[in-house]
């Protein structure tokens, strides 16, 4: 099982200055461009494609789990990364250097969190496995690109807290960045740049803290498989599966290995296959029987690390609120 791993708006913005590691030595004043999709007038970010807190159609719809009180939700992660870019264009412009970094939330992943509810126990949604077999509605859709500025070497000292290196020959590794000058303008550059400092200005929850919740996440799945309830409901999808002529399937995650599938307009066999996985699923109540005995172990595993969790929700929390107070929201 494949849990849906997104990436962190603010990977985006530490692009935006350690790309420039390479990408970014040409001359120019610091650039103030917009970023700007690729796409015409698409909007760079489009709140409506963002994905649902709960599922709203098929076998798991409204379906939370107990762990999902303690993850990050996408809009969170968006919120605290926009905060901190903000804090970042706003540190460079106290040194006469505007910058326009790229913004978060433009390419939104398929699930809210790693809990991954949509297709935790495979395909849920019938209409969506019609039209679509094993794939995304958004899958062919382009991506948004966002124009990455482009910085002056004592603008990017200013950003990063670092020299920008001189092009490395073929082949030839980058040095270590060397530390940047003291100050800029007559003002004291920050210790790892204004990157360092908005970090600083908000405490999120740290990449162990939300390493440590998906850990719990993943292993209550995979214990959730071995349970007398779910294996006996899986062997019952699999006979009804057997009963469709899709022969030899034990779980829900065989069945989409055995249809390839191609980005663009999936094949009939793939259809086919995704359609009877999800009506095997509701003849055997195989989702209701899966989430009722998964939440049942992670009320175990929250209780057991407690003093653990409550403190990384609280740091969530409070980092949210510190967001849409610094960032001015």
């Amino acid at each position: 099982m494949k849990f849906n791993q997104r990436a962190s708006a603010a990977a985006i913005v530490v692009v935006a200055a350690t790309s420039l590691l390479t990408a970014c030595a040409g001359g120019g004043t610091p650039s103030a461009t917009p970023a700007a999709p690729v796409a015409g007038d698409r909007p760079l970010v489009d709140k409506a494609k963002w994905p649902k807190a709960t599922p709203e159609r098929g076998l798991a719809r409204g379906l939370t789990l107990p762990l999902e009180a303690y993850m990050q939700t996408f809009e969170e992660t968006v919120l605290l990364d926009g905060a901190v870019r903000q804090l970042q264009e706003r540190c460079m412009a106290d040194y006469g250097l505007p910058v326009q970094l790229p913004v978060e939330g433009t390419n939104p992943p398929p699930s809210d969190n790693d809990a991954n509810m949509e297709r935790r126990y495979g395909l849920t949604d019938r209409e969506a496995a019609a039209a679509h077999g094993y794939g995304l509605p958004d899958e062919a859709t382009e991506p948004v690109r966002q124009k990455v500025p482009e910085l002056e070497p004592a603008a990017f000292e200013v950003l990063t807290g670092r020299k920008l290196p001189a092009a490395a020959a073929k082949d030839t590794p980058l040095q270590s960045p060397e530390r940047a000058r003291d100050s800029y303008n007559g003002k004291k550059l920050h210790e790892g740049g204004c990157t360092n400092w908005a970090a600083g200005q908000i405490e999120k929850p740290t990449q162990d803290d939300l390493t440590f919740v998906a850990e719990l996440n993943g292993n209550s799945f995979t214990e959730s498989m071995k349970l007398p309830a779910v294996t006996k409901a899986l062997g019952e999808w699999s006979q009804c599966m057997d009963g469709k002529g899709h022969k030899g399937l034990t779980t829900p995650f065989d069945a989409a290995d055995r249809v390839p599938h191609v980005e663009g307009r999936p094949s009939p066999e793939e259809i086919a296959i995704a359609v009877a996985e999800v009506d095997c699923k509701t003849q055997t109540g195989l989702v209701d029987i899966w989430f009722k005995e998964e939440s049942r172990l992670q009320t175990a595993l929250i209780a057991q690390h407690l003093g653990t969790l409550d403190p990384i929700r609280s740091r969530n929390g409070a980092a949210v609120k510190a967001a849409g107070s610094k960032a001015g929201r």
